[in-house]
Protein backbone atom coordinates (compact mmCIF):
# COMPACT_ATOMS: atom_id res chain seq x y z
CA UNK A 1 0.00 0.00 0.00
CA UNK A 2 2.91 2.36 0.74
CA UNK A 3 4.19 1.68 -2.78
CA UNK A 4 0.80 2.68 -4.22
CA UNK A 5 0.74 5.92 -2.25
CA UNK A 6 4.27 6.76 -3.38
CA UNK A 7 3.27 6.00 -6.97
CA UNK A 8 0.59 8.73 -6.84
CA UNK A 9 2.87 11.22 -5.13
CA UNK A 10 5.52 10.64 -7.81
CA UNK A 11 2.97 10.71 -10.63
CA UNK A 12 1.57 14.07 -9.54
CA UNK A 13 5.06 15.54 -9.29
CA UNK A 14 6.12 14.15 -12.66
CA UNK A 15 2.95 15.27 -14.46
CA UNK A 16 2.32 18.44 -12.49
CA UNK A 17 -0.30 20.72 -14.09
CA UNK A 18 -1.25 18.03 -16.62
CA UNK A 19 -4.57 16.19 -16.66
CA UNK A 20 -2.75 12.89 -17.06
CA UNK A 21 -1.76 13.24 -13.40
CA UNK A 22 -5.36 12.36 -12.51
CA UNK A 23 -6.73 11.10 -15.82
CA UNK A 24 -5.67 8.40 -18.26
CA UNK A 25 -1.89 8.42 -18.54
CA UNK A 26 -2.12 6.87 -22.02
CA UNK A 27 -4.21 9.70 -23.45
CA UNK A 28 -3.36 13.17 -24.70
CA UNK A 29 -4.16 16.33 -22.80
CA UNK A 30 -7.06 17.06 -25.16
CA UNK A 31 -8.46 13.55 -24.72
CA UNK A 32 -8.25 13.82 -20.94
CA UNK A 33 -9.97 17.22 -21.10
CA UNK A 34 -12.86 15.56 -22.92
CA UNK A 35 -12.96 12.67 -20.44
CA UNK A 36 -13.19 15.08 -17.51
CA UNK A 37 -15.93 17.06 -19.22
CA UNK A 38 -17.96 13.87 -19.47
CA UNK A 39 -17.15 12.97 -15.86
CA UNK A 40 -18.49 16.32 -14.65
CA UNK A 41 -21.62 15.81 -16.75
CA UNK A 42 -22.07 12.36 -15.19
CA UNK A 43 -21.70 13.79 -11.70
CA UNK A 44 -24.21 16.54 -12.48
CA UNK A 45 -26.71 13.98 -13.77
CA UNK A 46 -26.53 12.13 -10.45
CA UNK A 47 -26.92 15.35 -8.47
CA UNK A 48 -29.91 16.30 -10.60
CA UNK A 49 -31.52 12.89 -9.99
CA UNK A 50 -31.10 13.50 -6.25
CA UNK A 51 -32.42 17.07 -6.46
CA UNK A 52 -29.05 18.46 -5.37
CA UNK A 53 -28.04 20.83 -8.16
CA UNK A 54 -27.94 23.81 -5.75
CA UNK A 55 -25.29 22.98 -3.15
CA UNK A 56 -25.30 26.29 -1.32
CA UNK A 57 -25.21 25.83 2.46
CA UNK A 58 -24.06 22.23 1.99
CA UNK A 59 -20.72 20.76 3.01
CA UNK A 60 -18.91 18.39 0.67
CA UNK A 61 -15.81 16.22 1.04
CA UNK A 62 -13.95 15.25 -2.13
CA UNK A 63 -12.00 12.18 -1.01
CA UNK A 64 -9.03 11.56 -3.27
CA UNK A 65 -9.56 15.00 -4.77
CA UNK A 66 -6.40 15.04 -6.87
CA UNK A 67 -5.80 18.46 -8.41
CA UNK A 68 -9.32 19.64 -7.66
CA UNK A 69 -10.98 19.45 -11.08
CA UNK A 70 -14.20 18.02 -9.65
CA UNK A 71 -13.83 19.93 -6.37
CA UNK A 72 -13.98 23.10 -8.47
CA UNK A 73 -17.21 21.87 -10.08
CA UNK A 74 -18.83 21.31 -6.68
CA UNK A 75 -17.63 24.71 -5.49
CA UNK A 76 -19.20 26.36 -8.56
CA UNK A 77 -22.51 24.78 -7.49
CA UNK A 78 -22.18 26.49 -4.13
CA UNK A 79 -20.80 23.75 -1.88
CA UNK A 80 -18.46 24.36 1.05
CA UNK A 81 -15.70 22.07 -0.24
CA UNK A 82 -13.06 20.10 1.64
CA UNK A 83 -10.65 17.64 0.07
CA UNK A 84 -8.14 15.00 1.04
CA UNK A 85 -5.37 13.44 -1.05
CA UNK A 86 -1.87 11.99 -0.62
CA UNK A 87 -0.08 14.40 -2.97
CA UNK A 88 1.09 17.84 -1.85
CA UNK A 89 1.42 18.89 -5.49
CA UNK A 90 -2.17 17.89 -6.24
CA UNK A 91 -3.46 19.63 -3.13
CA UNK A 92 -1.63 22.82 -4.08
CA UNK A 93 -3.44 22.86 -7.42
CA UNK A 94 -6.78 22.02 -5.78
CA UNK A 95 -6.38 24.98 -3.42
CA UNK A 96 -5.84 27.26 -6.42
CA UNK A 97 -9.00 25.97 -8.11
CA UNK A 98 -11.10 26.24 -4.94
CA UNK A 99 -9.87 29.37 -3.13
CA UNK A 100 -12.22 28.91 -0.16
CA UNK A 101 -11.71 25.15 0.11
CA UNK A 102 -9.96 23.24 2.86
CA UNK A 103 -7.50 20.57 1.72
CA UNK A 104 -5.48 18.12 3.77
CA UNK A 105 -2.91 15.44 3.00
CA UNK A 106 -3.72 11.93 4.16
CA UNK A 107 -4.30 8.42 2.79
CA UNK A 108 -7.97 7.44 2.56
CA UNK A 109 -7.37 4.48 4.88
CA UNK A 110 -6.52 6.70 7.84
CA UNK A 111 -7.89 10.23 7.35
CA UNK A 112 -9.99 11.85 10.07
CA UNK A 113 -11.23 15.41 9.57
CA UNK A 114 -13.19 15.37 12.86
CA UNK A 115 -16.33 16.51 11.06
CA UNK A 116 -19.23 15.15 9.02
CA UNK A 117 -20.38 16.26 5.56
CA UNK A 118 -23.67 16.48 3.71
CA UNK A 119 -21.99 14.80 0.73
CA UNK A 120 -18.89 12.60 0.69
CA UNK A 121 -17.69 12.07 -2.88
CA UNK A 122 -15.04 9.64 -4.10
CA UNK A 123 -14.34 9.18 -7.82
CA UNK A 124 -12.08 6.61 -9.49
CA UNK A 125 -9.97 6.09 -6.38
CA UNK A 126 -11.06 2.98 -4.52
CA UNK A 127 -10.11 0.54 -7.26
CA UNK A 128 -6.51 1.71 -6.81
CA UNK A 129 -6.59 0.28 -3.28
CA UNK A 130 -5.79 -3.31 -4.13
CA UNK A 131 -5.54 -4.90 -0.69
CA UNK A 132 -8.96 -5.82 0.72
CA UNK A 133 -8.37 -4.77 4.33
CA UNK A 134 -7.06 -1.36 3.24
CA UNK A 135 -10.01 -0.95 0.86
CA UNK A 136 -12.47 -1.70 3.65
CA UNK A 137 -10.67 0.74 5.97
CA UNK A 138 -10.97 3.47 3.33
CA UNK A 139 -14.66 2.71 2.84
CA UNK A 140 -15.22 2.89 6.60
CA UNK A 141 -13.49 6.27 6.75
CA UNK A 142 -15.71 7.59 3.96
CA UNK A 143 -18.87 6.31 5.64
CA UNK A 144 -17.80 7.73 9.01
CA UNK A 145 -17.63 11.25 7.55
CA UNK A 146 -21.23 11.23 6.21
CA UNK A 147 -23.61 13.30 8.34
CA UNK A 148 -27.07 11.97 9.32
CA UNK A 149 -29.28 12.36 6.25
CA UNK A 150 -26.17 12.89 4.11
CA UNK A 151 -24.96 11.08 1.00
CA UNK A 152 -21.96 8.95 0.11
CA UNK A 153 -21.43 9.19 -3.65
CA UNK A 154 -18.88 6.79 -5.17
CA UNK A 155 -18.07 7.01 -8.86
CA UNK A 156 -16.53 3.64 -9.70
CA UNK A 157 -16.55 1.58 -12.87
CA UNK A 158 -17.49 -1.79 -11.42
CA UNK A 159 -17.02 -5.18 -13.03
CA UNK A 160 -19.27 -8.26 -13.26
CA UNK A 161 -16.56 -10.10 -11.32
CA UNK A 162 -13.48 -9.09 -9.35
CA UNK A 163 -10.62 -8.23 -11.65
CA UNK A 164 -6.98 -7.13 -11.26
CA UNK A 165 -5.78 -6.10 -14.74
CA UNK A 166 -2.64 -4.48 -13.30
CA UNK A 167 -0.69 -4.63 -10.05
CA UNK A 168 -1.99 -1.23 -8.90
CA UNK A 169 -5.65 -1.88 -9.83
CA UNK A 170 -8.35 -4.10 -8.32
CA UNK A 171 -11.93 -3.80 -9.56
CA UNK A 172 -14.75 -4.95 -7.29
CA UNK A 173 -18.36 -5.87 -7.93
CA UNK A 174 -21.58 -4.12 -6.95
CA UNK A 175 -22.52 -6.88 -4.43
CA UNK A 176 -19.16 -6.47 -2.66
CA UNK A 177 -19.84 -2.76 -2.18
CA UNK A 178 -23.45 -3.39 -1.19
CA UNK A 179 -22.51 -5.89 1.50
CA UNK A 180 -19.80 -3.65 2.95
CA UNK A 181 -21.84 -0.43 2.99
CA UNK A 182 -24.95 -2.09 4.40
CA UNK A 183 -22.82 -3.40 7.26
CA UNK A 184 -21.72 0.20 7.91
CA UNK A 185 -25.31 1.29 8.39
CA UNK A 186 -25.86 3.10 5.09
CA UNK A 187 -28.95 2.77 2.90
CA UNK A 188 -28.64 2.33 -0.86
CA UNK A 189 -30.16 4.98 -3.14
CA UNK A 190 -31.15 3.17 -6.38
CA UNK A 191 -29.61 4.74 -9.49
CA UNK A 192 -30.08 4.04 -13.19
CA UNK A 193 -26.36 3.48 -13.79
CA UNK A 194 -25.65 1.31 -10.76
CA UNK A 195 -22.58 -0.17 -12.42
CA UNK A 196 -20.91 3.26 -12.39
CA UNK A 197 -22.53 5.25 -9.59
CA UNK A 198 -23.01 4.16 -6.02
CA UNK A 199 -25.13 6.50 -3.92
CA UNK A 200 -25.81 5.69 -0.27
CA UNK A 201 -27.47 7.66 2.49
CA UNK A 202 -26.88 7.86 6.23
CA UNK A 203 -30.25 7.49 8.06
Amino acid sequence: MTDTIQYWIDRHERLSNKLASVGDIRRTEDENTTLYAWKKREVFDVLRALGLTDLRNMSLLDAGCGNGLVSEFFWALGADVSGVDVSDDALRQAALRVPLGTFRRSPLMSFDLHSEFDIVFCADVLYHITEHTAWKQALERLARHVSPGGYLFILEHLRPREDSPASHVHHRTLPIYQQALQAMGLIEQPMEKAQMNLVWRRP
